[in-house]
């Protein structure tokens, strides 16, 4: 699929859609979506894995979008895991390499709060170790946001080169930033909100934050990304 005209004309990003498609998409097989999600769990322990379930779990979403038959076992398939080895990889080379100027703007704080080279001002030292912190939570949404269309475009669209799939990504992302920015967490909390159940809530809303997930790389890398070209 081309992506080219999306990336150059941009695209509407529907929340409030895709929150609602989202609960439809999870209603229409509740039992195979916590099956699907207890068997992601079990196959995160192993090392490297559970970013191929989550993979494997979007290709779950679309058998059921489209009436398939969903086999249990579907969450173990091992296709994609070179792939999602490299990409992860690419995750860690990237936050090694961005957190080195995160790391060295500490050492101002630190400098700051010794009053007379001895005694620390915990006032300092905690009102800059707060900023620090609040700019490290933007810096991991942002990378998220970055992040955000890799794994659809892996495993739904087949692409696999991983310096392909990031570049598509970002570039599609970028289009809407702020928007996919608010989603994330939004989906974040509705996701959490299973542990308000102490936390056997989670099999509920962790596979339905991941099926609202699906319907927005849906609408956008499927659906806008058709209607664009015409």
């Amino acid at each position: 699929m081309n992506f080219d005209l999306i990336t150059n004309k941009g695209y509407d990003f529907k929340i409030g859609k895709y929150i609602s498609d989202g609960f439809e998409l999870f209603k229409k097989d509740i039992g195979g979506f916590i099956l699907a999600t207890l068997l992601a769990i079990v196959m995160s322990i192993i090392p490297f894995c559970g970013i191929v379930a989550m993979g494997n779990f979007l290709k779950i979403c679309k058998k059921v979008d489209q009436g398939q038959k969903v086999d249990a076992g579907d969450i173990f398939d091992f296709t994609d895991f070179w792939v999602y080895f490299k990409f992860l990889l690419l995750v860690l080379a990237i936050v090694f390499v961005l957190m080195i100027p995160l790391q060295i703007s500490l050492m101002p704080i630190f400098i700051a709060a010794q009053e007379d080279g001895e005694h620390v001002n915990p006032a300092v030292l905690f009102g800059g170790l707060g900023i620090w912190f609040f700019l490290y939570i933007i810096f991991l949404f942002a990378l998220s946001v970055s992040f955000y269309f890799v794994q659809p475009l892996i495993s739904l669209h087949r692409i696999q080169s991983v310096r392909q799939a990031y570049s598509l990504s970002w570039k599609i992302a970028k289009k809407n930033f702020f928007m996919i920015f608010l989603f994330i967490i939004v989906v974040g909390i509705i996701a959490e909100i299973g542990f308000l159940a102490c936390g056997i809530g989670l099999i509920f809303t962790i596979p339905l934050g991941i099926c609202i997930k699906y319907v927005s790389f849906k609408d956008v890398l499927e659906t806008q990304n058709q209607k664009v070209g015409l």
